[in-house]
């Protein structure tokens, strides 16, 4: 009778292993092209989602660093504080005031791979203010110390928008005329075989028309008459 001897238990297991191992190795397919080092890193990529306490996070995987020709991924889990609340604020563009509102609209990573949370700016501002109606032209008249007749005259010559109002720049044009000149005195002489008068007028006051630009010039006059008669040829003249 012949006899068989069975191999261990142990290096019957250890054979196949060793079968099942290099089945495997064979069956990995080749480190494709992308994963060459001499080539650009890959780009970093990211994640986000909810933990279970209902924070925001973000996972984020890069490329740190090389080891046998393949790439070494590092990776970050970095959850943002609290969502913030809305916040506005009054602000000024231009002339008008403003509404702007800063609102949370996404989460990010900041440089130091810390979540962050992302802000939007929305500003709202109310149509340019309306203008009341131009104002009329005001003209103001007055003599000066030195006679000279003066008109002003204020107009308006722009707009002014401050504060979110509107209102009109105004002008101030001055225009003078020369002082009024003062009259010479007058006198007029009539004469008769038995009457001599002599009329001296003077001017006294004056007074300027403020009615329209021209101030015409007003002068008050002062008279005074003086008679000599006689009684035939060879009487003397007397005061009459």
């Amino acid at each position: 009778m012949m006899r068989f001897r069975l191999p261990a238990v142990a290096a019957v297991v250890a054979a196949a292993a060793a079968v099942v191992a290099l089945s495997v190795v064979a069956s990995l397919p080749a480190p494709a092209a992308a994963q060459s080092t001499a080539e650009p890193w890959p780009t970093p990529k990211q994640m986000k989602f909810t933990d279970v306490n209902g924070a925001a996070c973000i996972n984020a995987w890069w490329v740190s660093g090389t080891k046998n020709g393949w790439y070494v991924w590092s990776d970050k889990i970095a959850c943002c504080p609290p969502r913030p609340p809305a916040k506005s604020m009054k602000v000024w563009k231009g002339n008008r005031h403003c509404t702007s509102r800063w609102v949370v609209v996404d989460r990010e990573l900041n440089a130091d791979r810390n979540c962050v949370w992302k802000w939007k700016d929305t500003t709202w501002c109310p149509p340019e203010p309306t203008c009341p109606p131009m104002p009329m032209e005001m003209k103001t008249r007055w003599v000066r110390a030195n006679g000279e007749r003066c008109t002003k005259t204020w107009k308006a010559c722009g707009k002014k928008i401050s504060w979110g109002k509107c209102t009109w720049k105004g002008c101030d044009v001055i225009k003078c005329l020369p002082a009024c000149p003062k009259p010479m005195s007058k006198t007029m002489r009539t004469d008769t075989p038995t009457r001599v008068c002599v009329d001296n007028w003077w001017p006294t006051k004056l007074s300027v028309d403020k009615s329209d630009d021209l101030m015409h010039c007003k002068w008050t006059w002062a008279d005074h008459k003086q008679c000599y008669c006689k009684d035939g040829n060879n009487a003397a003249w007397k005061k009459c």
